[in-house]
């Protein structure tokens, strides 16, 4: 036990404990003046305590196990989002949440580790047939079933989350680049079908990403709203508690989605490099473990890990200072949320254990 604690990344465990912490405190100030959401603050605490609990026994789980369950993984996703269409509570016009007794979760966040682990376990094992067409057809299956049921919920946020990461996957992979470049013109082929899945406040969203302004009290009400806070904040933040637009609850989902733009008025640009510069260690040091991975499946499985952490965190900062799009993605380890919360934590926990594998010496006739 002393030698897996002294081999653990800590590095890394750090840098989320950090993110995770600087989260309680900074969804207590969001929900502080609301009271109907007052003690979500004492949820994340107690979320915050089981993911570490989950981190650790992922983190203790050959990450191997996970690739060869993936298919099974797959598919229990696969089923829980379909039952999600028809048993998920209803939230604003979406079901995207399955009770199980005084707990929920949300399908959507298993699909992401799921897909994750059967594009590693696929393109792992494989290498010249990448290079066949069919192969890169099953690829485009694999991905587009869950993207499918996701975007019926609907969920834009995690179908855009996982479609670049899984090209970072094929590219990475070996598939041939005009595969992929068919892969995006059927994606602009397809985008009219894709609109025809999205609920009509996600279509103003995205009509309104360029104007904010022209809807300024209705779809581009969220995006005004929080680059104010942002830029109200200046250089050191109005201070913890006392920004205007957080605690009148200016900014819609201010705890959730919109939370980065709490930091940004309350501890203004240095809480918002100390916050981006916690991510940009944490992802750096998750690819660092992706590249001296022991073989060929855990590589690709960090490297997806890691680029979805990327990719969230992007999407979700550049929604909040107007520069992209609203997709309803969540800050990993800051904004509110169990699933969330418990799924990253989870998705630590495979990282630490690949990080752990690197180090442990190989034994002769042993896989990796």
């Amino acid at each position: 036990m002393k030698a897996y604690f002294r081999s653990m990344d800590w590095f890394l465990i750090s840098e989320i404990l950090a993110l995770s912490v600087i989260g309680i405190f900074v969804v207590y100030s969001a929900t502080f003046h609301s009271p109907d959401i007052a003690g979500l603050w004492r949820k994340q605490l107690f979320w915050f305590l089981i993911s570490l609990a989950g981190m650790w026994l992922f983190s203790k789980i050959d990450y191997r196990f996970w690739i060869e369950a993936s298919y099974i993984f797959y598919w229990i996703s696969i089923i829980s989002l379909f039952a999600v269409l028809f048993i998920g509570d209803q939230t604003n016009g979406a079901r995207r949440w399955i009770k199980l007794g005084i707990l929920s979760y949300q399908p959507s966040e298993l699909a992401k580790l799921s897909v994750l682990l059967v594009l590693a376990r696929y393109i792992g094992s494989r290498t010249v047939e990448l290079f066949f067409f069919g192969r890169v057809l099953f690829l485009l299956g694999m991905l587009g079933l869950p993207l499918i049921l996701i975007l019926k919920q609907p969920d834009l946020g995690s179908a855009l989350l996982l479609v670049p990461v899984s090209i970072i996957l094929m590219y990475v992979g070996g598939v041939q680049y005009r595969w992929l470049a068919w892969m995006f013109i059927l994606a602009g082929a397809s985008s009219p079908l894709i609109w025809n899945f999205l609920k009509d406040y996600q279509r103003e969203r995205l009509e309104v990403f360029i104007n904010p302004l022209d809807d300024p009290l209705g779809a581009g009400y969220n995006i005004i709203q929080s680059m104010i806070a942002i830029g109200s904040g200046g250089v050191a933040g109005k201070g913890y508690l006392q920004g205007s637009q957080t605690q009148l609850s200016f900014i819609p989902e201010h705890h959730t989605d919109f939370i980065f733009s709490v930091v940004g008025e309350e501890w203004g640009f240095v809480g918002c490099v100390l916050v981006l510069g916690l991510y940009y260690f944490m992802i750096r040091k998750s690819f660092e473990i992706a590249r001296k991975a022991r073989d060929r499946e855990g590589s690709l499985l960090a490297l997806g890990i890691a680029s979805m952490f990327a990719v969230q965190v992007i999407v979700n900062v550049g929604m909040t200072i107007g520069i992209l799009p609203v997709a309803g993605l969540t800050l990993p380890f800051i904004s509110y949320g169990g699933s969330s919360l418990v799924f990253s934590f989870a998705a630590v926990g495979v990282l630490l254990n690949i990080s752990y594998a690197n180090r442990r010496p190989v034994l002769i006739g042993r896989r990796g």
